[in-house]
């Protein structure tokens, strides 16, 4: 008798395929979240806190594969870059802010840096200066008695000192107002009266004196109105002198003073050695047209001249 058998399959009942199935499923779904366990736990062991910025983090570019080893090393890279990117220039939250300073002259607005190379210290409102240096005196002649008596005065080389208040009105103009003290003495004399010549140097009993002049003038001055270190400038001047002469004769030691009228022209130039503070040298011609004190008022007096190159310190406020 042939008897005719199922596959193996076909006997299993429908419940116990069913049971299977699920079990395959259970197996998986724990594999997959043991293996996503496992990569969350690496990756928060070197998890870096990310910056506030989001437009700080650069991302590195990620290198496609289909191999678990290509995979990881992105994911390296990817942290690495996170830990390692450096901060930009421009961030807001930690780069510094630049300072800007405003030019009240000009009413621009430079760097603070540029201000400090730049700065040369108030260029209008006040200042001091002082100065002093060699003073050559000419020889001043002078006629009296209808002309038949002349002489003539010749000085040893001295000494001009100045202290002078000034108001910088612009950067190339400024006022001020100068005292100071001039000396010479006197080297020889010569004479001329009745027809009797008489020239006496370096003696002591006629030919020694001194000669001072202490001037009171209202000055002003231009500049060039750059802003570099070295400036030059033009000066003038006009005033009254205090003029004093002490000296010997023939007829015995006699001395004079009195106020005349004076005026200078001058020139020189400045240089910036800190803020508000310049070297000033200056060459000075001080003249005083009509010095009565070395005869009568009747006499004619020739102007007197004198030279002078000072050097000296101004400071502006």
């Amino acid at each position: 008798m042939h008897v005719r058998r199922r596959s193996l399959f076909f006997q299993m009942p429908l419940s116990e395929i069913q049971s299977s199935l699920y079990t395959f499923l259970i197996i998986f779904s724990v594999t997959n979240l043991h293996y996503s366990l496992a990569i969350g736990q690496s990756a928060s062991g070197n998890q870096v806190p990310m910056r506030a910025n989001p437009q700080d983090v650069q991302l590195a570019p990620t290198s496609s594969g289909n191999s678990t080893d290509s995979n990881t090393a992105s994911s390296e890279d990817l942290w690495k870059s996170l830990a390692t990117t450096p901060t930009p220039t421009n961030d807001p939250l930690t780069s510094p802010q630049k300072t800007v300073a405003t030019d009240a002259s000009s009413g621009s607005s430079v760097s603070r840096s540029s201000y400090k190379k730049d700065d040369y210290g108030p260029q209008t409102g006040w200042g001091l200066r002082t100065a002093v240096g060699p003073a050559l005196q000419q020889s001043i002649s002078a006629r009296s008695n209808g002309g038949a008596d002349y002489s003539s005065y010749n000085f040893s080389p001295g000494f001009r000192a100045d202290f002078e208040a000034f108001y910088n009105i612009t950067n190339g103009f400024y006022f001020g107002l100068e005292s100071g003290l001039i000396y010479n003495s006197i080297s020889s004399i010569y004479t001329s009266a009745n027809s009797q010549n008489n020239l006496v140097s370096g003696s002591s009993d006629f030919g020694n004196g001194s000669f001072y002049q202490v001037p009171v003038l209202g000055n002003v001055r231009f500049q060039i109105p750059n802003t570099g270190k070295l400036r030059g400038y033009c000066t003038g001047g006009a005033g009254v002198v205090w003029d004093y002469l002490s000296t010997s004769t023939v007829l015995g030691t006699y001395s004079q003073h009195q106020w005349n009228y004076a005026f200078q022209l001058g020139a020189g130039f400045q240089y910036n050695l800190l803020p508000g503070l310049d070297l000033d040298t200056s060459f000075k011609t001080f003249i005083t047209p009509n010095p009565l004190i070395f005869s009568d008022a009747t006499s004619q007096v020739k102007a007197s001249f004198n030279y002078a190159l000072e050097i000296g310190l101004a400071y502006r406020f």
